[in-house]
């Protein structure tokens, strides 16, 4: 059986579209802390005890997501992507605080993301149209 299309699952389950939304938003919202997180560890050698708090913090918020991802249960079109995407920020923070090369940044993951959430807002309703379909949009 092929897998449903994304704009398939978001009419079929507009409430969890809903839901993987703001996720997403929050997740979004959360980048540019962590960018710092990570900008800070590239350039100081070391770090100070709030620097490891604040590392700690947006750990905890990504990490608070992937927890409510799991609890919503998803379709994999939407779900396996952006606990992917989730992962992947995890890991880049991780890195940042105990790798003694850092990476450079959120990179394309950061867009990535972005790219997701707003694939994820075309299927919105508007008017009683999604919102891919609006002209103007």
């Amino acid at each position: 059986m092929p897998a449903r299309s994304l704009s398939e699952w978001a009419r079929a389950e507009p409430s969890t579209r809903d839901a993987v939304l703001a996720l997403a938003d929050q997740a979004v919202a959360l980048q540019p802390a962590a960018e710092a997180v990570i900008q800070c560890a590239r350039l100081q050698a070391d770090t100070t005890p709030d620097q490891v708090e604040e590392a700690r913090r947006v750990e905890r918020g990504y990490q608070a997501l992937v927890d409510q991802l799991h609890a919503i249960e998803p379709d994999p079109v939407v779900g396996d992507p952006l606990e992917t995407l989730l992962g992947r920020h995890l890991e880049l923070l991780h890195d940042a605080m105990g790798d003694p090369s850092p990476p450079e940044g959120l990179g394309r993951v950061a867009g990535e993301l972005v790219g997701l959430r707003d694939r994820v807002r075309r299927t919105a309703g508007l008017r009683g149209r999604i919102v891919a379909d609006v002209p103007g949009l």
